[in-house]
């Protein structure tokens, strides 16, 4: 009786050379900068012609709630994205779900930048343009799950985090960008009212840069970025299980709740110090909108050099480390920083810079490790589903925030809302650390059959 040899092990997946993580980190970097460039065009472009979509005779209340809904739209449809196509980079490869959706996100926000107003279609005009943020959401959220994935396959081991800092650089570069063109354009289209030069064209220049953006990304990356070798790996094994249902339900899924609790802090936190924050500071500061604009741009130039320094550090003390220290900064930092903002109005440009870099370094320094912690949560295998719906799904928890601050006003004054679910997001982010593994030392082995990892005690 003869017995059957084993069947050889896979070969292990060739290792990237210099230009291929290049390529990689780059477009990464392109495609998160084109990503968080769309999700903040209502919050800093839009708001000064608002009365472009919206009539004078809207109560200030439904204004504010229709502000949120064109900016919460977009967050709602990216977990509906992440569900799309994070099953397809897990099925089909990364690279080919990162240039399916940024054409999407592209071609959408071309279309928003020709909407006509309140004055051409009635409120046909903000239905519009909450249903195109929402579609716009949907491909953004598939972005993420294959650019991001394939930068972290290929980025070496033991300097992931740094890796993932320069792929985070996309946020900060994109905030600041939009406040900057913003800055510019109410330079030379003033706004006013909804006849005034921005309302009419002003606001459209922003969002199609954002429509050119997307398209000079498509070039670069189809040109440029390569399939990860780790991914390319892990589809010549046999997949056991629907990649959506090992991250939910599945041998993934402690990783998955456990980064689920960790991101709705994260979450609460940027909605309140980048989605809030602008409008904060004309609330409770004198300064015009043009110095409001500056400040921001200028804190957000600061804030994007100490990301890579931030990827680098978690490289040395460990990912969960630093999100334990995350957390008691947002808690407590990032939370006294908004209520001494609402304690207003102030005036004095240095203060309220100094207030600003505050709560963006204690509010927002999360998104320089999020890449790398949340793909080193999951096997290659469904590491992109794993990403896109640990990264996004939480948004459906934290997206009303504009609703809970309604609620919470009830209780004490609406200036002061922001300083509670500061002080959630802090706790959460804790919770999440402290639940979690430390993963810098994690081996990208494409090979490996979905498991869940211990948790840390």
């Amino acid at each position: 009786m003869t017995s059957t040899p084993p069947a050889p092990a896979p070969a292990p997946a060739p290792a990237p050379d210099t230009a291929q993580r290049r390529a990689a980190v780059i477009g990464g970097a392109f495609g998160f900068f084109v990503d968080m460039f769309d999700v903040y065009l209502p919050t800093i472009a839009l708001a000064p012609a608002l009365s472009y979509f919206v009539p004078s005779s809207v109560p200030p209340g439904t204004k504010a709630i229709i502000t949120a809904a064109v900016f919460v739209s977009t967050l709602i449809g990216r977990p509906l994205g992440s569900l799309i196509f994070g099953r397809l980079a897990d099925r089909v490869g990364r690279r080919r779900v990162t240039l399916l959706s940024v054409a999407g996100c592209a071609v959408t926000t071309g279309i928003i930048a020709a909407l006509p107003g309140h004055a051409q279609i009635g409120l046909w005009a903000v239905a519009a343009m909450i249903l195109l943020r929402f579609v716009d959401g949907v491909f953004l959220g598939g972005e993420y799950t294959g650019a991001i994935p394939l930068a972290m396959e290929i980025a070496p081991h033991g300097r992931r985090g740094l890796y993932g800092s320069l792929v985070s650089i996309g946020f900060p570069l994109s905030y600041c960008s939009i406040s900057l063109l913003s800055f510019l354009m109410l330079h030379i289209a003033p706004a006013g009212g909804p006849d005034s030069a921005y309302a009419e064209w002003g606001w459209r220049v922003p969002f199609a840069a954002g429509a050119v953006l997307g398209v000079i990304f498509l070039v670069y990356y189809s040109r440029t970025v390569r399939e990860s070798a780790v991914w390319l790996a892990s589809a010549r094994t046999k997949k056991r299980e629907n990649p959506l249902k090992t991250v939910l339900f599945g041998s993934a899924r402690r990783s998955f709740w456990q980064v689920f609790v960790l991101m709705a802090g994260v979450w609460f936190a940027s909605n309140m110090a980048s989605g809030l924050l602008p409008t904060l500071l004309g609330s409770q500061t004198t300064l015009t909108p043009t110095q409001i604009t500056g400040t921001l741009v200028l804190a957000q130039f600061v804030h994007t050099f100490c990301f890579p320094l931030i990827g680098a550090l978690t490289d040395r003390i460990g990912r969960r480390t630093f999100f334990i220290a995350c957390g008691v900064s947002v808690g407590v930092v990032c939370a006294a920083a908004f209520a001494f903002l609402a304690e207003g109005p102030w005036s004095g440009l240095p203060l309220v810079f100094a207030l600003t870099l505050l709560v963006r370094l204690s509010g927002a320094s999360m998104f320089a490790v999020t890449p790398s912690y949340i793909c080193e949560r999951f096997p290659a295998a469904v590491r992109g589903s794993g990403f896109g719906m640990g990264y996004s799904l939480p948004l459906l928890v934290t997206a009303g925030y504009a609703y809970y601050q309604d609620w919470l006003k009830h209780l004490i004054p609406y200036t002061y809302t922001p300083v509670v679910l500061l002080v959630l997001g802090g706790v959460l982010i804790l919770a999440g650390a402290l639940i979690g593994p430390e993963t810098r030392d994690v081996d990208f082995d494409a090979n490996a059959e979905p498991a869940a990892a211990p948790s840390a005690v």
